[in-house]
């Protein structure tokens, strides 16, 4: 019985130096800004600012779950809980070999869905471009102001509204539970307060990490993702 666990633990050290090792090896590369052609791009603007800045390969093909998981690590400082999570998400769209393209991520209904605050719906013949006039709209539920919790409430109750209007479909259980969690990422991954226009112009709109975010050492942990879908919630019920 003693074989088992001492292996075990060696192998979790091995595990934890190897990890560390690479997350070293990422920091210290080349994270100079350069926008990836959108043909080789997905939905996910958080996705495609890591690889716009070298924390994921460039051209944004092949990507292993790993990879995304040490990007998290190094690039947005989350716990490997939280990292290790949000990259698993990502099983569904891998291929036989473990990895996927970004481009991967426009499958329907798989991890993206309909609902973005940035993009079209599925029926509406494009899901995976963004839109500025939906961007804006996002911009103008905060009023002038920051963007916090509770206006993102607000996006989030008026596009279910404009969806269900248009006759999109309704989410299954699992998406809106994506769907939350998405309302909420990019507002606690930036760690920032206030959250303002210019950081969520320069995230969404060229899709980059300002440096505010990648040098902020603040650990982002699963615990704390979980919290904030549980406030936008929260306000969705009885504030929005």
């Amino acid at each position: 019985m003693v074989y088992p666990t001492l292996f075990g633990f060696l192998k979790g050290v091995v595990n934890f130096r190897s990890r560390s090792q690479e997350i070293a090896k990422t920091q210290q590369a080349d994270h100079v800004y350069v926008r990836g052609n959108i043909v080789n791009r997905g939905p996910c603007p958080g996705l495609n600012a890591l690889a716009n800045q070298g924390y994921l390969p460039r051209d944004g093909k092949d990507i292993s779950l790993a990879q995304v998981e040490t990007a998290l690590m190094a690039g947005l400082h989350m716990s490997s809980t939280l990292a290790s999570t949000l990259a698993h998400a990502l099983r569904p769209i891998c291929r036989a070999d473990g990895t996927f393209d970004l481009y991967d991520m426009r499958k329907h209904n798989v991890v993206e869905h309909d609902r973005s605050f940035t993009r079209l719906d599925f029926r509406q013949g494009d899901n995976f471009t963004f839109q500025p006039a939906m961007f804006q709209a996002l911009l103008d539920d905060a009023k002038g102001g920051p963007i916090t919790i509770q206006t993102l409430a607000k996006t989030y109750v008026r596009r279910k509204k404009e969806c269900k209007r248009s006759g999109t479909p309704s989410l299954s259980l699992n998406l809106w539970g994506v769907n939350l969690i998405q309302t909420v990422s990019f507002y606690h991954t930036a760690a920032m307060d206030p959250l303002t226009k210019e950081t969520m112009t320069t995230f969404y709109v060229e899709e980059r990490f300002p440096d505010a975010i990648l040098q902020n050492p603040k650990t982002r942990t699963l615990f704390g993702l979980i919290w904030d879908t549980a406030v936008l919630l929260t306000y969705i019920v009885f504030k929005a």
